[in-house]
């Protein structure tokens, strides 16, 4: 008899289930049966039962497919697998080419309807056992972080484990890398001043440090770096975190801050949070947020093309009619010189604004805001953001309605007839999707209330930039960055030959 020892384990041991002994009890097993077996074997060191995609395992299924065995013989069925799904796919494969299922501590007799019937129900537990683990395992990672505790896997950039005894018990926290703290703040204070990803790329090559665009907008979305603060926790609330713990000044330490479910990201998932830590943190509630203002703009912005021909390219100058107005060419003149105009993109009829008188135009502007007092008048004028409490009350108001509609329908369905259930089990999944559409609109008004809040903390940045402006007159892309950082919008009307300017939100 051709009989297929295999054997896994996750863990390499000397003891207990190990893949020695596995095999040295399956060969025991048939030679007190017969002396005539033959015995290969095939181990798997390492592999887990999660999933079939071992390198051992898929060569015994190859050779089976040959007609090399006529037994596959193991020391448990989860050694084969803990997935109830990939077990019958594997079982049915084995009865196809008839080779028989021997679990050699299990004793039961597969070919019997009961046998079989046993075996799926043993592979059952199994994968119940390998779910039970894995939630457990997820469980205590969720509960260190809670803590401030780091849980595993490569730390942020920056930090580095600090292994240390808490309560007589061993503690994982983070640690600041001195030498490249100053990277991060680097980072951060680039972006608020308007530079782009890729730019700061290029500035941090030339300090030796090898950071991709991806990894600059990691660092720079990360709660890791942020000092916690009572500010810094309604912030974080707002982007939908829940908040472990007393703000202390340290950093916060995240969990399942980018959520998949199945390979695919997940939005508006309700289990990210964040627990206060104790590694020393080195972004303030100002800077996040001016950063976080320049990601949200970023994220939902387009980006024009850009002429080396005036600092104000790149879709800031609009027309009357709310369409960007690009940079064209004028005629040589006889002093071989030419204009460069502003023209709408879309020829509504709006005359062209010579780019020397835009250009003008703004730079007075911006250096008059050089007067502080000048620069909070004008923000002060600024229509409020409207009024979310209202909006958060009425829609708190209507997703308790539905709740006491669902538990009243639910209290009828267990009355009812099958026929009859069906139109109310309807309206009830309908109640529990508008129920959810406004908890989204709900995080919206949320985070509405919270940025309103907010509005005027970052004033000094606005000035910081505008200070920068007026010492940069003649470095183009220089200018170009400070330019966006101070001004949402030039708005040109030629029938009132006027241009309006509109400033970013502080």
């Amino acid at each position: 008899m051709r009989i297929a020892i295999y054997s896994r384990k996750s863990i390499e041991t000397d003891t207990g289930e190990s893949i020695q002994n596995q095999i040295n009890m399956c060969k025991d097993y048939f030679n007190r049966q017969s002396t005539d077996s033959t015995f290969e074997t095939f181990e798997d060191e390492g592999f887990s039962g999660g999933n079939i995609n071992r390198p051992s395992f898929q060569r015994m299924l190859t050779l089976i497919k040959m007609k090399q065995f006529d037994v596959i013989t193991v020391y448990k069925l989860d050694r084969i697998a803990r997935n109830i799904v990939d077990f019958v796919n594997i079982y049915d494969e084995l009865e196809n080419y008839n080779v028989k299922l021997v679990s050699i501590t299990e004793g039961f007799d597969p070919s019997t309807p009961i046998g079989k019937m046993m075996m799926l129900l043993l592979a059952s537990f199994a994968e119940m056992e390998r779910m039970n683990i894995a939630q457990r395992v997820k469980d205590n990672m969720k509960e260190l972080a809670k803590m401030g505790r780091w849980s595993g896997g490569t730390p942020p950039t920056g930090y580095k484990v600090l292994n240390c005894i808490e309560n007589e018990k061993k503690a994982v926290y983070l640690e600041l890398i001195q030498d490249e703290g100053q990277i991060i703040k680097d980072i951060f204070e680039k972006y608020a001043q308007g530079y782009s990803s890729y730019e700061i790329c290029k500035l941090l090559k030339n300090k030796g440090c090898n950071l991709n665009d991806n990894s600059i907008i990691e660092i720079l979305k990360n709660p890791t770096y942020l000092k916690s603060s009572s500010e810094t926790v309604k912030l974080l609330e707002g982007l939908g975190y829940k908040v472990y713990g007393t703000p202390n000044g340290y950093g916060f330490l995240p969990y399942n801050r980018r959520p998949r479910k199945k390979g695919v990201k997940s939005h508006n998932d309700k289990n990210k949070l964040v627990g206060v830590s104790k590694h020393e943190a080195l972004i303030d509630f100002d800077l996040w947020m001016a950063v976080h203002n320049k990601l949200k703009e970023k994220s939902v912005a387009p980006h024009p093309r850009q002429s080396n021909f005036t600092f104000l390219s790149g879709g800031i100058v609009k027309c009357k009619c709310g369409a960007s107005m690009e940079v064209c060419v004028g005629r040589k003149r006889q002093d071989n010189t030419r204009l460069y105009y502003f023209r709408c993109v879309n020829s509504c009829g709006n005359t062209s604004l010579r780019v020397d008188i835009g250009e003008e135009y703004v730079d007075n502007f911006i250096k008059e805001l050089s007067d502080k007092d000048k620069l909070l008048s004008l923000i002060n004028t600024v229509k409020p953001v409207k009024n979310a409490e209202n909006e958060i009350k009425n829609i708190n108001k209507k997703i308790a309605e539905n709740n006491l509609a669902i538990c009243n329908l639910i209290d009828k369905l267990m009355l009812m007839s099958n026929d009859g259930s069906k139109f109310v089990t309807n309206k009830i999944e309908q109640l529990s999707i508008l129920n959810n559409q406004l908890k989204e609109q709900l995080l919206v008004f949320e985070r509405e209330k919270l940025f309103k809040q907010l509005n005027y903390t970052n004033i000094d940045i606005l000035y910081n930039q505008i200070s920068y402006y007026i010492t940069a007159q003649n470095d183009m892309e220089e200018k170009r960055r400070l330019v966006k950082s101070i001004i949402e919008n030039v708005f040109w009307s030629a029938e009132e030959s006027k241009i309006s300017i509109k400033l970013v939100s502080p």
